[in-house]
C-alpha cells in the first residue's frame, strides 16, 4: 500500500491562503435601523423617537450661513421715488454725447428689399455684339461614332494621316519609353515543380536521424492515455523553497481598507 506523504510542520502557502480574512480590530457590526421594528422603541423622551446627538463641529458646520451685514432687502415696490432735484436735472455736454445713437460705417448698406425696382432704361437696354455672342451656347463637333460592325483596321486605316504614320519620337520619349530595369539582386520566383538532384533522391538518413524520427516506445502497453494523472502527480507537495517562491513582494502587500 502507498504511504501518504506527511505534511511539513511549517504553515503552508496553501493552508495560509484557504484562511478566512480577518476583520480588521476598529470594525463594528451595522445595527439594525430602529425604524423596522414593529413598536417605537424605548428612548427616552416624551415622543419615544430616537435622540440625535452630534459634535460642535458638526453643529456649527449645519448652521445656515449669515446674512451679510451690508445686505439691503429687495425694494417694496417696484416703483421707486424720484425726487425733484433728479426730475430737474439736465446733462452736461459729456452725458448727451455719450447719449447719442452710434453712427452706422461708411460702407454700411440696407438689406436690399426681396422684390428689385428695375429702372426703365434697363428695361429698354439693347445688348451689344460682344454680349450676343458671349450668350450663344457653345458648339461641338459630332462625334464619330461608328456602329459596332464598322471597328475594322482597314476602315480605320484610312483615316489616320499620313504625318502620324511617319511620326517620329524624340529621345527623350525613347527614354521614357524604356522598362525600370530589374534590381541587380532581384531573383524571379521559383517554379512549382524543379527538377530533384540525384544526390538527393540516393542519399541515406544517419543513425541520429533515425533514432530521433523513430516514435516513442509505450512497450505492451497499447491503451496509453497521456491525459492521466498519475498517483504520485496527485500527491506532490512543493518544496519550502518553491513554497518561497511562491509567496508575494513583502512590498506589494497591502490591507485592505475596512
Amino acid at each position: 500500500m502507498a504511504t501518504e506523504v506527511e505534511a511539513p510542520q511549517s504553515t503552508r502557502r496553501l493552508d495560509v491562503l484557504a484562511r478566512p480574512k480577518q476583520l480588521p480590530p476598529t470594525y463594528r457590526e451595522d445595527r439594525r435601523s430602529v425604524y423596522w421594528l414593529d413598536k417605537p422603541p424605548l428612548m427616552p423622551g416624551s415622543d419615544g423617537t430616537t435622540k440625535f446627538a452630534c459634535t460642535d463641529w458638526v453643529a456649527a458646520i449645519s448652521n445656515h450661513k449669515p446674512i451679510y451685514s451690508r445686505y439691503v432687502s429687495d425694494r417694496p415696490s417696484p416703483k421707486s421715488v424720484v425726487s425733484k432735484a433728479a426730475q430737474n436735472a439736465e446733462a452736461n455736454e459729456r452725458v448727451a454725447f455719450l447719449a447719442e445713437p452710434k453712427d452706422w460705417a461708411r460702407h454700411f448698406t440696407l438689406h436690399r428689399p426681396v422684390m428689385t425696382h428695375v429702372t426703365k432704361g434697363a428695361q429698354q437696354a439693347t445688348a451689344s455684339e460682344r454680349i450676343d455672342f458671349l450668350a450663344k451656347p457653345k458648339t461641338y463637333q459630332p462625334l464619330k461614332i461608328k456602329e459596332s460592325w464598322d471597328y475594322d483596321i482597314n476602315e480605320w486605316d484610312n483615316e489616320i494621316s499620313s504625318a502620324a504614320k511617319n511620326a517620329r519620337c524624340s529621345e527623350r520619349l525613347e527614354a521614357l519609353a524604356e522598362p525600370k530595369a530589374l534590381h541587380n539582386h532581384f531573383r524571379f520566383a521559383k517554379p512549382i515543380r524543379w527538377n530533384t538532384e540525384d544526390s538527393t533522391l540516393k542519399a541515406i538518413a544517419t543513425l541520429r536521424l533515425q533514432q530521433l524520427a523513430r516514435p516513442k516506445s509505450r512497450g505492451k502497453n497499447e491503451q496509453y492515455d497521456p491525459y492521466k494523472v498519475s498517483s504520485a502527480a496527485i500527491h506532490a507537495r512543493p518544496t519550502p523553497r518553491i513554497d518561497e517562491l511562491c509567496a508575494p513582494i513583502p512590498r506589494k502587500m497591502r490591507q485592505k481598507k475596512p
